[in-house]
C-alpha cells in the first residue's frame, strides 16, 4: 500500500501501537450508535450505525456528541 501525505510518518503512525478505545453499541430512539463509555453514566458518540440519512442530521447522535445513559 502506497500512502500519499504532506504529514511526517511519525505523526501518521502515531499511537498505532496503542489498544483501541473499548466501545459499545447502543440504540437512541431507533438509532443505533457506537459510542465509548467515559466515566459514570456519559459515553461519546463514536459514529452512527444506520443506514438512514436523517439519522446522520440529528443533533444528538452526532459523533463527539456526550450522551447521558442513565436512561439506557
Amino acid at each position: 500500500m502506497i500512502l500519499y501525505t504532506v504529514l511526517p510518518l511519525e505523526d501518521v503512525l502515531d499511537g498505532i501501537e496503542e489498544d483501541p478505545t473499548p466501545t459499545m453499541m447502543i440504540s437512541v430512539d431507533g438509532i443505533s450508535l457506537e459510542v465509548e463509555q467515559l466515566g459514570g453514566f456519559e459515553a461519546r458518540v463514536v459514529r452512527v450505525l444506520s443506514t438512514d440519512p436523517e439519522h446522520y442530521l440529528s443533533p444528538h447522535c452526532q459523533p463527539g456528541t456526550v450522551i447521558n445513559l442513565a436512561g439506557f
